[in-house]
């Protein structure tokens, strides 16, 4: 007869720490209640600002795109219609203070990400949105803002996983050196703990973790490496940071302009 091999203690002890960690970062955002009522009032609030003329005249305008985007992306015609709404209502908004404003800048996206999806994590927010929208401009298109929503409420693991190192590949070269692995841990705890506890619980947690995911035994963390070691075990997809939204905010935010809220 066989026997399951016990889970590494050392392993387990860490991501005790991780999940202690993330739940004392959550709880300093914004609550539930507020969460839900943000969501649900850029959902609510789109209708009464608009008449419906002006919705059947955006939802014409933007058909082929919605056709487009429903090829790819992990929603319905009708779903994409009511993200391109709120979408029209937020880039509407800016427009009151800004009459040259061409779309929904990032300034407004990082406020929703903030807000409805409980994105918080200010040291890896840049990096998320380098790699949403590497472009110069200061506002995202409708395009972008459908695609990001994919991912972050029915993105496939593989996505999320594609998603979630090219954030963390700080160096850009597809590898996550001890150096950078690091530095994710360090600011990762930061908040948690203070400066000099994170800094000596992110060393101690390095030679656990790469040892967990470095599956070549090269002393570093490739892509393929990262990606065995998610699939295996998902609980690892944000093991250096939080770039994604919690299912909680997933769930919410979908009711909001869907019939079901599934995540897929």
């Amino acid at each position: 007869m066989t026997t399951e091999t016990p889970a590494n203690p050392n392993f387990l002890n860490v991501f005790k720490v991780i999940s202690s960690a993330k739940k004392g970062f959550l709880r300093k955002k914004v609550n539930r209640a507020r969460r839900e009522n943000v969501a649900r009032g850029m959902a609510g609030q789109l209708d009464l600002s608009m008449d419906s003329m002006e919705e059947t005249r955006f939802k014409k305008r933007n058909q082929y795109l919605i056709q487009r985007l429903e090829k790819r992306l992990h929603f319905t015609y009708a779903e994409i219609e009511c993200l391109l709404l709120i979408y029209y209502k937020l880039w509407k908004e800016g427009l009151v203070n800004n009459p040259s404003q061409e779309g929904v800048t990032k300034v407004q996206f990082r406020d929703v990400l903030h807000c409805a999806l409980d994105m918080t994590d200010d040291s890896l927010m840049d990096r998320v949105f380098l790699a949403l929208d590497k472009g110069p401009s200061s506002c995202i298109s409708m395009e972008t803002w459908a695609t990001a929503f994919s991912l972050f409420l029915r993105g496939t693991i593989e996505e999320k996983i594609q998603f979630c190192f090219s954030i963390y590949d700080i160096m850009g070269d597809g590898i996550l050196a001890r150096d950078s692995i690091f530095q994710l841990l360090r600011t990762s705890l930061v908040s948690q703990s203070g400066e000099e506890d994170a800094e000596e619980s992110a060393r101690d947690m390095i030679e656990v973790i790469t040892k967990k995911m470095d599956i070549d035994r090269d002393g570093k963390i490739s892509y393929a490496d990262y990606k065995q070691s998610v699939l295996k075990n998902p609980m690892l997809l944000e093991a250096f940071g939080q770039c994604l939204p919690s299912r909680q905010a997933i769930f919410s935010y979908l009711t909001t302009f869907t019939s079901t809220g599934s995540t897929m």
